[in-house]
């Protein structure tokens, strides 16, 4: 379409440059007819003819040169106009390009949408697993402290059983620096444990060496039993043979006071009679004094007796009961050479007691008969031999409280104490079986409480491995967590720079685009602009033309009419012939100041 346009503007252009001013012929009149005057003034009109083609030929150069120069502006114009629709073409072309590559842009603006929500999906379904490993962690911890409740209650309410023995309550349990949480507590739970069983056990062998250091003493009392018998009857014999003394002394005093007057007068058996009611009554006053320190001494003696008696007494029953169970513990564990060794020794003692009592039958039929019934009969034999010799030495103690008659009262007061004495030791006797159903009662919680122990210990150590492995799951779980997060924060750190790339691109093609419009916009304005100016050049160019067409119709007509009035010295006669018009100077200077426009 411009190259066309182009050829029309050459083709008028060229039109306009092919016509050339037609020469207009004047005829010189004849000298006939032209006087001077009239030659003169046809000659002055000549001048100003040649004046007026002068002028003429320079507008007419001049006009030349400004259409040389609206053809120049016209070219340059039509360069313009090409080259603006040349660059809205390549504008189109580029908006066509920003609008594909904005497509392409917000289809992966799309793809990142949909990349971003399923990061967000996904994240909200590590957001959930997080919190179901939260619960769970929650879970653990929940079981993990009621463990640890259970625990220490369970090691509270064991400690609170053996409190007796130690007090383990005061300061809480035992704190480990290395430890936190269920395996400190568990680690406080097994080392109070510990020193509970330790605890224990130094109670038990204290109890064994204690049990061990009675039975030496029981042995060891025994021992001294038989002699203090044998000192006791020693001491018996003695008093015996002092009695008959003092009875002999007494009489042989009382034969000598009947025969001693049988040998002198009446005054001197009077003398001596008084004499000897004095010497008598000084004997019976020493007598009685000394009947009185005897007998003060005597009840000593008896008290003494009666104390030791008692003693005895309470000792044989202590030890007739601790001989049954211990001997017949000891007759079941052990051999019978010291079933023979006791025998033994039984028999020294009863014979430094002064009884003559053999056990070799029972040792000969011992060493026939292995049956524990054999064994507990012996056993029985040997408590009733001591019981016997018991009996005898409180037969004689009853005949030498028979023998001493003024003491009968104070004996019977002795009995009454000693009666009371025995009540006493029977309730200390009911006192011992019910220490002893207490220690019993003690052994079989210790025991218990070692049952305990033991299951606790069962039970912290499946708790312990329960917890162990509980935790170990829980660390590897929260492991797998902490690596799936941190490859999701690394996915999620690519997308966003993927993200921000495509925003830089796409901002950048925006801009890209919003400059190409802008250039589209202002080549518009320049094509407008140029269409504007071609325009107004063409009416220009039309209306040079027309004015040419009528100043060529003009100089058509003239040189028509020329050859009518050319004969004629119109100029000369200062007239302008019919057609001839001066040229319009001005208003060829104002189309040329209209046609330099564009140019300025």
């Amino acid at each position: 379409m411009t190259s066309a346009g182009d050829e029309e503007v050459d083709a008028v252009l060229s039109d306009v440059e092919s016509d050339e001013p037609v020469p207009i012929a004047i005829k010189d009149p004849s000298q006939e007819d032209v006087s001077v005057e009239k030659f003169r003034e046809i000659l002055a009109e000549l001048d100003r003819e040649k004046e007026a083609r002068q002028a003429e030929e320079k507008s007419k150069s001049e006009l030349q040169v400004s259409f040389n120069r609206l053809k120049a502006l016209a070219h340059e114009a039509i360069k313009k106009r090409d080259e603006c629709g040349r660059q809205r073409d390549e504008a189109l072309r580029e908006k066509e390009e920003a609008s594909k590559s904005n497509e392409s842009l917000t289809a992966q603006l799309a793809e990142a949408n949909k990349i971003k929500e399923e990061v967000t999906k996904q994240r909200e379904d590590l957001a959930k697993q997080l919190e179901e490993a939260s619960k769970g962690k929650d879970g653990l911890r929940s079981e993990i402290e009621t463990s640890a409740h259970m625990l220490v209650s369970g090691i509270e309410k064991i400690s609170g059983k053996v409190n007796n023995f130690k007090n383990f309550s005061a300061g809480g349990l035992p704190r480990s620096q290395k430890y936190a949480g269920l395996p400190s507590v568990a680690y406080g739970v097994i080392k109070r444990t510990n020193e509970i069983v330790e605890e224990l056990v130094k109670q038990i062998e204290t109890t064994t060496k204690s049990r061990n250091e009675a039975r030496e003493q029981i042995e060891q009392r025994n021992y001294e039993i038989a002699i203090e018998v044998s000192q006791l009857e020693a001491t018996i014999s003695g008093l015996r043979e002092e009695i008959v003394d003092a009875d002999n002394m007494d009489q042989s005093v009382v034969s000598e006071s009947f025969f001693l007057p049988q040998e002198t007068d009446s005054e001197e058996n009077i003398r001596a009679c008084l004499a000897g009611m004095e010497s008598i009554y000084e004997l019976t006053g020493i007598l009685s004094g000394k009947i009185k320190d005897l007998v003060e001494e005597k009840n000593r003696e008896v008290k003494s007796l009666n104390v030791t008696v008692a003693r005895l007494i309470k000792e044989r029953e202590h030890i007739g009961s601790l001989l049954r169970s211990a001997l017949s513990r000891r007759m079941v564990s052990e051999n019978k050479s010291k079933t023979n060794e006791l025998f033994q020794t039984a028999e020294n003692g009863l014979r430094e007691a002064g009884i003559d009592f053999k056990f070799s039958k029972h040792i000969g039929d011992g060493n026939k008969s292995e049956d524990l019934d054999s064994d507990q009969d012996e056993i029985y034999t040997l408590a009733g031999a001591l019981e016997n010799i018991v009996k005898t030495s409180q037969l004689e103690i009853i005949e030498l409280q028979h023998s001493v008659e003024e003491l009968r009262e104070e004996s019977s007061v002795l009995k009454e104490h000693v009666e009371a004495q025995a009540k006493e030791l029977n309730q200390r006797m009911r006192h011992i079986e019910e220490l002893e159903e207490k220690e019993r009662l003690a052994n079989e919680s210790v025991e218990g409480l070692m049952t305990d122990i033991a299951a606790a210990e069962e039970e912290i150590t499946r708790w312990k491995s329960a917890a162990e492995q509980e935790a170990a799951a829980g660390r590897a779980v929260e492991q797998e967590f902490l690596a799936q997060l941190s490859a999701i924060k690394l996915e999620l750190e690519e997308a966003k720079q993927a993200m921000l790339e495509s925003e830089k691109k796409l901002k950048f093609k925006e801009e890209t685009a919003a400059a190409a419009m802008a250039a589209r916009d202002a080549a518009e304005k320049s094509l407008r602009l140029a269409d504007m100016s071609a325009t107004r050049l063409r009416e220009r160019v039309e209306e040079l033309t027309r004015q040419l067409e009528e100043f060529e119709s003009q100089e058509d007509s003239r040189s028509r009419n020329r050859s009518r009035y050319v004969c004629w010295p119109w100029q000369w006669l200062g007239l302008d012939f019919v057609g001839f018009h001066k040229p319009d100077i001005p208003q060829q200077s104002s189309n040329e100041m209209e046609l330099s426009e564009p140019l300025l």
